[in-house]
């Protein structure tokens, strides 16, 4: 897989106690710089130990873009199993007004799953959004005791 390099508009954080990949949007971003930050996101999910529960932090995007929900439904989504090598969890952190639908394509509602590639959900509450990764099978790391 290719590597990229840190994108100044998306943070980046793995929770090994929680097993889960956070990716917080740190400002309204082009549909160029949404493309390459969700492949960002897929590289290094695959270099945190294949991590498959990913809480994405989409607060600051301000818009949705039509083309950019179609992207990430025909193209990214269906190459998720492929590189994660199993169903990948997403769990959509958005600001109440965000959770309207889109004009001219509608958003299917969530939760859903995209065939057997990944399951999303929208949450307004990041503990209820980190909840609900917990219960698909995101675990916290074991401490081993000596």
């Amino acid at each position: 897989m290719a590597t990229f390099p840190p994108l100044d508009y998306l943070d980046l954080n793995y929770r090994s106690d929680l097993g889960i990949v956070t990716a917080r949007w740190t400002r309204p971003v082009s549909s160029p710089e949404l493309r390459a930050g969700y492949q960002s996101i897929l590289h290094y999910a695959a270099n945190c130990s294949d991590c498959r529960y990913w809480l994405i932090d989409s607060r600051r995007r301000l818009e949705v873009d039509a083309r950019d929900v179609h992207w990430l439904t025909d193209v990214f989504y269906p190459t998720l199993r492929r590189h994660m090598h199993d169903v990948v969890f997403l769990a959509f952190l958005a600001a109440p007004y965000q959770l309207y639908p889109i004009q001219d394509a509608p958003v299917p509602p969530l939760p859903r799953n995209q065939g057997d590639n990944c399951s999303l959900c929208q949450f307004t509450d990041e503990g209820a959004a980190v909840h609900w990764l917990l219960a698909q099978g995101a675990r916290p790391a074991v401490q081993e005791v000596a």
